[in-house]
């Protein structure tokens, strides 16, 4: 699928791969103890000749007063050094490279392993390793990459039949690992994987880490799409056995984003910007795996970036809302509370659904600040009905809280400071919470719930049915109400298992001491239904939608017929 190449200019020509793996081992005298071929065909000496040189013999003259420097700090402490230097060739050019030194105490021996640099050195780019090689794995960093993809663009330009590609590549889950098994598994996994790239691709191509965990390949000369994903191919044949690290088998992944050149792309950065969206992408799909970028994505990343930057602004411009809807009590059809949901009123935009904007406020934080204000204004508008309500009973009012907020440590003062600025009494106060949010961290977020419940507060577990866990820990949550997922209710009426379903929740939370609210519901049948199972309230379309707080208020004087 790759092309035949055409004659390099001189600068394509400056970049290649190392044949093999640069080993070596030597004592404390910097004679060589073992050196491997791979140096000769590198360098361009004999090997014998090789063998009778010094470790110092190999380097370039102005840098082994900083290398026998370096090397004077390797330690039963400090075992490893990682540093780059510039190697001579036999032909008079200078090589530029990144070692890894070991040191074995035992023996008195330095074992070291070294990664050339991608770039021929000389003259004005002796300081060209420092400045363009990633110093953990040996690969061009990211700005070194970013100036030949530029290269290839503009070259590109001038040859219309010159197609390639840009790989974005991920570690999947590369974080478990550090946290784990610590950051030095970390580096070392990140060196194999920087490994497995540098021996995939040709010496035409690059590999370069870009940051952290992720790297990018530049494969030029392709013939479509396809000779990309033969590459790709051959990384995932590499990962399917695990990498020894130290004495641990890791298991990884790899997802991947595509990006093939095009008369669209212009910029080197744009072209990396694109194929990280994709590799985003295929990580959300599950990782393992990759996407091929098409501008929709970056359509959809533009509008993605539009609504956080304007997020971050609507609480201080007040374009958000409370919308209530009604908790029905099934015994009576009468007004029970209403459940406080937010809504975004953009200036420009319009009501903005909150399925578009919640996942952003979760993802970048913003729900905390955006849940404090939810809670306050909820309580606020719940204390000025309890004047107006002619039930029985006063109203309650819900109130959601997100996983971030559940184990954000300012979360129970910022609860006693609402009902407190407000004067909503506790008693009139839910929290509902999902099993999903509470899976983050279940022991912390089962004291939180605790200490809520001693204020008072009824707690309400959201969802229930849907998550994995909720029998294994419903017993232990210090719950007051279980609500079911409108996915149970909807078939309630024409479904027999459905029915059995819903029916056994209730049963179970009676047992247990709690009460059921049921979602969802739009039929008078659906009603009846629940009402004989013994359900005690409900909230969906058959009563009403969420409203403004004015329309509720009518709903408050006038009930619910």
């Amino acid at each position: 699928m790759y092309r035949n190449r055409p004659d390099t200019t001189p600068l394509e020509s400056s970049f290649f791969k190392l044949p093999d793996t640069l080993l070596l081992v030597f004592g404390p005298d910097w004679s060589l103890r073992m050196i491997s071929e791979a140096w000769s065909a590198t360098l361009g000496y004999p090997l014998d000749e090789l063998r009778q040189r010094s470790f110092l013999d190999l380097l370039h003259e102005d840098d082994r007063d900083a290398m026998v420097e370096r090397l004077a700090t390797l330690n039963s402490d400090t075992p490893t050094l990682r540093f780059s230097t510039r190697c001579r060739r036999q032909d008079g050019s200078y090589l530029g490279v990144v070692w890894n030194v070991s040191y074995d105490p035992d023996n008195g021996l330095n074992y070291a392993s070294a990664h050339e640099t991608a770039i021929n050195l000389s003259g004005n780019d002796a300081q060209l390793p420092d400045r363009f090689i990633d110093r953990l794995t040996g690969l061009p960093n990211r700005s070194l990459f970013l100036d030949r993809l530029e290269h290839t663009l503009r070259r590109s330009e001038r040859r219309k039949d010159l197609q390639f590609a840009v790989l974005y590549c991920g570690i999947d889950r590369f974080k478990v690992v550090n946290h784990s098994l610590g950051h030095r598994m970390g580096d070392l996994l990140l060196m194999s994987v920087a490994d497995v790239l540098r021996g995939i691709i040709r010496p035409t191509d690059m590999a370069a880490r870009l940051a952290g965990d992720e790297f990018a390949l530049l494969l030029e000369d392709i013939r479509d799409v396809s000779a990309t994903l033969l590459v790709l191919n051959r990384i995932q044949e590499k990962l399917v056995l695990p990498f020894s690290l130290d004495g641990h088998e890791v298991f990884t992944t790899v997802s991947f984003g595509i990006v093939v050149s095009s008369p669209a792309h212009h910029s080197a950065d744009a072209m990396l910007r694109d194929a990280n969206i994709s590799m985003m992408r295929a990580k959300a799909q599950g990782g393992g795996s990759y996407v091929v970028f098409n501008q929709e994505m970056h359509d959809l990343a533009v509008r993605r970036l539009e609504l956080e930057l304007d997020l971050r602004h609507a609480l201080e411009r007040e374009e958000f809302q409370a919308y209530y809807q009604p908790i029905v009590s099934l015994a009576d059809r009468t007004l029970s509370g209403f459940e406080a949901l937010v809504r975004w009123r953009h200036p420009t935009k319009g009501l903005i659904s909150p399925t578009e904007f919640i996942p952003v406020a979760e993802e970048i934080g913003f729900i905390v600040p955006l849940g404090r204000w939810m809670l306050r204004e909820a309580c606020r508008q719940a204390h000025e009905w309890q004047q107006l309500s002619t039930g029985a009973a006063p109203l309650t009012v819900s109130v959601n809280l997100s996983a971030r907020q559940l184990l954000h440590p300012d979360l129970i003062a910022d609860v006693a400071a609402a009902l407190a600025d407000t004067g909503l009494p506790p008693t009139l106060l839910k929290l509902e919470i999902t099993e999903s949010a509470m899976m983050a961290n279940a022991e912390q977020a089962i004291a939180l719930l605790e200490r809520l419940r001693e204020m008072k507060i009824r707690l309400l577990l959201d969802d229930f049915g849907t998550g994995y866990s909720s029998l294994s820990y419903l017993h232990r949550l210090p719950i007051d109400t279980l609500k079911v997922d409108r996915s149970f209710i909807m078939h309630l009426h024409e479904k027999q298992d459905a029915r059995h379903f819903v029916e056994t929740i209730v049963h179970l939370a009676h047992k247990l001491g709690r009460d059921v609210i049921c979602e969802g519901v739009e039929l008078e049948e659906q009603a009846a239904i629940l009402t004989a199972m013994g359900a005690e309230y409900c909230q969906g379309f058959l009563y009403s939608r969420p409203v403004a707080a004015n329309e509720a208020e009518m709903l408050i004087l006038t009930g619910l017929d």
